[in-house]
């Protein structure tokens, strides 16, 4: 054994091993609370007053939908799309109670990564935009405007809460996760597990400056605030 800590070369693989068996273990053998009942209806809003509204599926067919499901993990799911006219605007909320997905795998999908890799281009992009709903002020933002392969616009903003506080992507784009913050968040949820998480996603066909006070969107809003997206007091 001594020979080990002589060489190096073989000693830090057998620590890794080692390190990732004790990981695995307290991962196995931890209590892991109940995810919360069915609850996201219960904050996205129905079809407000002069708006039609739909549930829009996954994926374009029911296969799809069944590999998104399973690739996601989520333990509930809304996504909903809100009309009037020309404009339309959607809510996409996903939730994973504790211990149900690693941070690093939710902080992975999204827009950045997955709508690029089908073939949407992001053309501007702003990060921890803060916006306020009324006299409440929301968590912190990823803002990002796309164009589809068929050439249309799309605005996006979009949270990943964790403990409900929102998940710091950083002042970059996401296509491609930070390695650092990878292995970080990797390690320590290795012991400490993963906590309760959303991810909300908020789409429009028009900019948010044109939508954002019109009563209905507001409406859509304030309950979102209410589902975790309102900013919350720091603590001491």
């Amino acid at each position: 054994m001594w020979r080990l800590f002589k060489r190096p070369a073989m000693f830090i693989p057998l620590l890794v091993l080692v390190a990732a068996a004790a990981a695995q273990f307290i991962t196995v053998t931890r209590d892991v609370p109940d995810p919360r009942p069915a609850h996201l209806n219960q904050f996205v809003a129905d079809a407000p007053d002069g708006w039609r509204a739909r549930e829009v599926p996954l994926g374009p067919d029911e296969f799809v939908e069944e590999q998104v499901e399973k690739i996601l993990n989520f333990d509930e799911v809304v996504h909903r799309e809100f009309s009037r006219g020309t404009v339309t605007f959607a809510v996409y909320a996903a939730y994973w109670g504790p211990g149900r997905m690693p941070t690093r795998l939710v902080a992975s999908h999204t827009p950045d990564r997955c709508w690029t890799e089908n073939g949407w281009t992001c053309l501007e992009m702003r990060f921890k935009e803060r916006r306020s709903v009324g006299a409440v002020t929301l968590q912190p933002a990823e803002w990002r405007l796309f164009r589809s392969p068929a050439g249309d616009h799309t605005n996006v903003l979009f949270w990943h809460l964790v403990d409900g506080r929102a998940h710091d992507f950083g002042d970059r784009f996401t296509q491609i996760p930070d390695p650092v913050s990878w292995w970080k968040d990797a390690i320590g949820q290795a012991f400490r597990g993963s906590g309760e998480q959303y991810f909300v996603r908020v789409t429009s066909n028009v900019s948010f400056a044109e939508i954002w006070e019109d009563p209905a969107f507001q409406r859509v809003m304030r309950g979102l605030a209410e589902l975790g997206l309102a900013e919350k007091a720091k603590s001491n």
